[in-house]
């Protein structure tokens, strides 16, 4: 997994960060980010997801991992001897909560017979291919072939679910993610309209671009939960000479990251309960 936050970050919010030796503070990093992602159960780089459901007794269908970015395809009847693969404008999408319901009047063109009425409850099994995390999604304007080039996607700026992205140097996008020719780019340099990176692989127009958009409070939490390790020690010292650790409380087992309170209650607001 990608960090949520880099390093140069952290030494904005951490005081002193930035004298600690580099690959230290990247390890750091590195597992403050895993911890996280282990409390809140998910995974907050966006990732491309394959998964079967059982029939749900309701007429929509929650998936498993959110935000949804993309919904590529879902199929029904996937263990059957026909598979029927449905693409994504046959349905709606509420991509905060991963619900997903059939469309009438798309479950009506459907190549055989069904009540869209009863929705998913009719179904012995359901195969959904999407893309969630946060972040966000455009698309080429036209094919990309291997080398160093300069792309031209349908959009360099714009706004998902309230956070603000945009396509800028350094950024690293993930190319067709979930596809054979997923590949991670890194961008060089932008235009008002365009960007340059070194594509391996080729890719046809309206190849998907998806970038990391980490909620600002999510990566605040990082940041705090790294200066927590940074200075254990201190803490350490001031809880056992106070009998108390003044705004650090501690929430520890024996080989966890300790994460105070104000942590915790960010964390708390994006932690899935559904295991």
């Amino acid at each position: 997994m990608a960090d949520l936050i880099s390093s140069a970050y952290c030494s904005t919010v951490v005081p002193g960060s930035a004298n600690v030796n580099p690959a230290t503070l990247a390890a750091i990093i590195s597992a403050v980010s895993k911890a996280i992602e282990r409390y809140c159960q998910r995974s907050f780089i966006p990732s491309a997801f394959t998964e079967l459901y059982d029939s749900p007794n309701r007429p929509y269908l929650m998936l498993r991992q959110t935000p949804v970015l993309l919904l590529n395809s879902v199929t029904l009847f996937p263990t059957g001897l026909y598979p029927l693969v449905c693409t994504a404008d046959q349905f709606d999408l509420r991509p905060q909560i991963g619900r997903i319901s059939f469309k009438p009047q798309a479950a009506q063109s459907l190549a055989v017979p069904f009540p869209w009425r009863r929705g998913f409850r009719c179904l012995d099994a359901v195969e959904v291919n999407y893309l969630a995390g946060f972040g966000f999604t455009t698309t080429g304007t036209a094919a990309i072939l291997p080398g160093v080039q300069t792309v031209a996607p349908a959009t360099m700026i714009g706004v998902n679910m309230d956070q603000p992205w945009a396509i800028g140097a350094g950024a690293m996008l993930v190319i067709d993610p979930g596809t054979v020719v997923q590949e991670t780019v890194t961008v060089s340099l932008t235009l008002s309209n365009t960007f340059t990176a070194a594509f391996a692989q080729p890719h046809a127009a309206g190849a998907v671009m998806c970038g990391v958009v980490i909620p600002d409070d999510i990566a605040f939490a990082t940041a705090l939960a790294v200066g927590n390790v940074l200075n254990e020690p201190d803490l350490t010292k001031q809880r056992e000479s106070q009998g108390k650790t003044i705004g650090y409380e501690y929430l520890a087992r024996m080989g966890d990251l300790i994460f105070t309170t104000e942590i915790i209650n960010i964390l708390n607001r994006y932690r899935d309960a559904v295991v």
